[in-house]
This record gives C-alpha cells, sequence and structure tokens, in this order.
C-alpha cells in the first residue's frame, strides 16, 4: 500500500493565503457595488432648464449648474438675482421651478427656501418614466440606452408621438420637457432618424426659444453615439 504524505504547511498556508484574497476581492466588489447604488440611489433630481447664475453646492464639492445634470439630496443650489432653475423629482414627477436670487436646499421630495417660493406642477407618470432614463450629462458614451428599432417598436413610436403631442399642448411655450421626453423615447426606440429630424426642427426654433439650445447640445452628442453604435450592426 502506498501511503500518501499529509500536506505541508507551506501547503496549508498558501491555500490559506489563497482564500483569504479570494474574500479580500469579494467583500471590496462588495463595498464598490454598495458604495455605486448608494450614489444612484442620492440623485433625486434632474435639472432640466438652467438660466443665469446658478452653482450647485453638496458632498461633490461645488460646480455650476448646467442642464441635465442630477442632483443629489442634501445638495445646495445658489441662484443669482435673475436665475431661473426647472428641475423634475424623479420618484414623485414634482416639478419645481424657482427664480430669483436665493439659495435652495434639495430635500428628497422636495426643494426648500426661505427666501425664494417655487412654481410647481406635476408631470405625468408616463412623461416621468421617460426622463428617468434621460442620460445625465456627463454619461455620453457609456449610457447603454440605444437599441436597434424593431417592427415591433413601430406601434410604440406611434404612441410616444401622440404622447409627445398631448404633453406640448399642455405645458408651457419655454418648458422643453416635452422634447427630453420625445428625443429619449425616440433613441430607446434606435429611432436615430426620428431624433436628427426633432433635433432639426429644434435648430431652427433656437433664434426666438433660445431655451432649447441645452437640449440640442446635449441629444446631439448622444443622437451621434447611436448613430455610430448601429453602424456596427
Amino acid at each position: 500500500m502506498v501511503r500518501r504524505s499529509p500536506p505541508s504547511k507551506t501547503s496549508k498556508t498558501s491555500e490559506t493565503s489563497r482564500g483569504s484574497r479570494r474574500l479580500a476581492i469579494v467583500a471590496t466588489l462588495v463595498v464598490v457595488a454598495v458604495s455605486v447604488a448608494a450614489s444612484a440611489s442620492a440623485q433625486v433630481a434632474m435639472l432640466t432648464q438652467v438660466a443665469g447664475d446658478v452653482k450647485v453646492s453638496g458632498k461633490e464639492g461645488a460646480r455650476e449648474a448646467v442642464p441635465f445634470l442630477k442632483v443629489n439630496d442634501g445638495d445646495t443650489l445658489a441662484l443669482g438675482a435673475n436665475a431661473r432653475v426647472q428641475l423634475v423629482y424623479l420618484a414623485t414627477g414634482r416639478q419645481e421651478i424657482w427664480k430669483g436670487g436665493g439659495p435652495v436646499a434639495i430635500g428628497a421630495q422636495e426643494g426648500r427656501s426661505t427666501a425664494l417660493k417655487p412654481e410647481t406642477s406635476q408631470v405625468p407618470a408616463i412623461i416621468l418614466k421617460q426622463l428617468a432614463k434621460t442620460p445625465a450629462v456627463g454619461q455620453h458614451g457609456k449610457t447603454g440606452m440605444v437599441m436597434l428599432r424593431s417592427l415591433d417598436d413601430l406601434g410604440a413610436s406611434d404612441q410616444l408621438s401622440e404622447d409627445y403631442k398631448k404633453f406640448r399642448a399642455a405645458a408651457p411655450a419655454d418648458d422643453t420637457t416635452p422634447e427630453v421626453f420625445l428625443l429619449t423615447g425616440l433613441l430607446e426606440l434606435g429611432d436615430v432618424d426620428g431624433a436628427k429630424k426633432v433635433l432639426e426642427d429644434l435648430n431652427t426654433k433656437l433664434s426666438t426659444q433660445p431655451a432649447y439650445a441645452p437640449v440640442v447640445a446635449h441629444f446631439s452628442r448622444l443622437v451621434a453615439e447611436a448613430a455610430a453604435a448601429a453602424k456596427k450592426h
């Protein structure tokens, strides 16, 4: 009978070391995942329109407020004398417009200010669902939202157009949220040509409706990325 020699202390130590490293890697990945999830969940609202001098301050430091920036619970908006900010809370659909000079504290469900009072309205649920998919500023090239269009999407495209028309008719003329809704929906359906046509139409309106400029700039980059992705398939 052949006797097998017991594992050496060196072998046991090596296996223990490898096991410890695996546990350390798993623990690190869990921490990163939790951190990313916590960061995403803290983003409670998206700035859809910004005019004048507006700054955002919070855990991520101070920065200029720009359209399509997502802000966190606990952030503060500092509005200059002639500033105007429109934002939508992504969980509830509450839309706020703040005007004038003063600070606005971003809460989990609404903004608060001792100096200013907001104009409020409610974004329809179907519109809010689409806005939540709108890539925030700085997310170009890594959204993963663009899909190839199929025949099954044609009905969805018609419905999107109808929903947009209803929302556009009910919204103020200077509210660009309906166009954000439409463009996000077209890109999700993979209708790059349709999105291009919308952008061309908005470009013709810039001289009289400058509020569309940030929308055109933001979505022109997304449409270009979608067009490039479509060529690869």
